[in-house]
């Protein structure tokens, strides 16, 4: 079962609602007319110049689309400034001043990510001037560009919503966020959300435990206190077609993706470059070619989460209908989620084929014996579950025995877009000697492969297999 969609949460309206007596649900799923409170949430915008690659052409374009619909806050969960740098802040602020004068009265919930304060660190071709280092005086910088003062931990009230903010203390987190929150919980209790923003992810949060960039537990353990807790965070830079950017357990946390690359979890085969890349045949896939944020409605008991697909303006899937706060019997809890969850599943006549073995090169330009195997993507419409990615198993028979040789995992090179921009076809490469095969020719080694779509939560459905070829 994935995040519930508008239908779903209608249906279980009547139910819910005999829990909370207090809950009053309209005939007709709500718009974002009624909306109590709207938020914009983006984040790693990584900023360095005011055009180019790194540019704020999206986050302009983000940042109108939200201004149009009507929001009170925009969110952005820190690496701002790409290199760290005060004039590449400026170029954030000068963006938003555009779309967003002071007299909008939208507010500004931003804060620092790792980028913000070391991303300097990360290149050492630059030698700016100290004045132009964020990390000099961070205080100073903001008070600069943003024009407010600066506080470490800092709140803010929208339209009678309390949002607090942390900044980028260190990879391990903010460790007086557990000091605040307690300091703060008889304020912050209630049925009434309040939201949390820091770059980190909260441990064990959204993603699990296998998402790279949480902290080491601090804004878990603070939050955990308070089920109407909503924390909003980035620095993974997880797609938004992954439900697991959506968990609920003691409070809600939310993944926000990035607005400047996508870079999907590892273990892929053509996921990023950082995981294992002497091991992979493929190059990775075009993270720079997606923009992601959300839309953030606001109603009594509930929040709906429109995922926007900026690079080509659709929406990334069905709204996320999410009951705040949080209950224990949650069905948006992630073990509820994966027992649930419904396989992807293949077209009746889909096929799969394979080329080779073909002279190629793996992802070093090393010359490797491949063997390229493609096949359809999994059904996508109405009623069906989007494939997150595809298991390949390549099963060989020799002299008389048959085993499985090696298995992958691949993602489809769209499978982070809009459905009406996926890639209807998936390829699969592996090298010949993958396949552990010997090369005495009269043993005649016969191979297949055989394909299965999963779903987020890692449920596959029904495999489909090639024709036997000899390797």
């Amino acid at each position: 079962m994935t995040a519930m969609t508008r239908t779903e949460f209608l249906a279980g309206a009547a139910a819910l609602a005999a829990m909370r007596p207090q809950t009053v649900f309209g005939a007709l799923a709500p718009s974002a007319r009624d909306a109590n409170l709207r938020i914009g949430v983006i984040s790693d915008i990584h900023v360095r110049a005011r055009t180019g690659q790194f540019g704020t052409e999206h986050l302009v374009k983000a940042l109108t689309w939200f201004r149009d619909r009507g929001v009170d806050g925009v969110v952005i969960a820190g690496d701002m400034a790409d290199d760290g740098l005060v004039s590449q802040l400026q170029h954030v602020a000068d963006a938003w001043n555009a779309v967003f004068p002071k007299e909008s009265g939208v507010e500004k919930l931003f804060v620092y990510g790792n980028h913000d304060i070391e991303g300097l660190s990360y290149n050492s071709k630059l030698k700016p001037a100290p004045d132009d280092v964020i990390a000099t005086d961070r205080a100073a910088a903001w008070e600069k560009v943003f024009g407010e003062p600066y506080e470490p931990i800092w709140s803010k009230s929208v339209k009678g919503y309390t949002f607090i903010g942390a900044h980028w203390v260190a990879w391990k987190g903010v460790p007086d966020i557990e000091r605040y929150m307690a300091e703060h919980a008889d304020e912050l209790r209630g049925d009434k959300p309040f939201f949390y923003i820091q770059h980190p992810h909260p441990a064990n949060t959204c993603h699990g435990p296998w998402a790279w960039g949480h902290d080491e537990g601090f804004a878990t353990r603070a939050l955990s206190r308070f089920p109407n807790a909503v924390a909003i965070s980035g620095h993974s830079h997880h797609p938004l077609v992954d439900e697991r950017c959506i968990w609920q357990g003691e409070f809600t946390s939310v993944g926000a993706s990035s607005l400047r690359y996508i870079e999907p979890v590892f273990g892929r085969e053509n996921s990023g470059p950082s995981a294992n890349a002497d091991l992979k045949q493929m190059p990775p896939i075009d993270m720079f070619s997606e923009k992601q944020g959300m839309l953030i409605s606001v109603y009594d008991d509930r929040m709906v989460i429109e995922r926007r697909d900026f690079a080509n303006d659709g929406k990334l899937g069905e709204d996320w209908v999410v009951p705040v706060p949080a209950r224990g019997d949650s069905p948006l809890r992630f073990d509820v989620r994966a027992a649930a969850a419904k396989p992807p599943q293949f077209p009746a006549d889909a096929k799969v084929s394979v080329a080779g073995p073909l002279d190629g090169k793996d992802r070093r330009g090393r010359p490797t014996r491949q063997l390229v195997v493609t096949f359809p993507s999994a059904m996508v419409g109405e009623g069906l579950t989007r494939a997150y990615d595809y298991e390949v198993a390549a099963e060989v028979e020799e002299c008389g025995t048959r085993r499985i040789a090696v298995t992958k995992r691949v993602y489809s090179p769209g499978f982070f877009n809009m459905p009406e921009c996926e890639s209807k076809t998936v390829k699969c490469v592996f090298a010949l000697s993958e396949l552990g095969t010997r090369k005495a020719s009269y043993l005649n080694p016969t191979a297949w492969f055989r394909v299965r779509a999963a779903e987020s939560f890692g449920k596959a459905g029904e495999a489909i297999c090639s024709d036997a070829i000899m390797v």
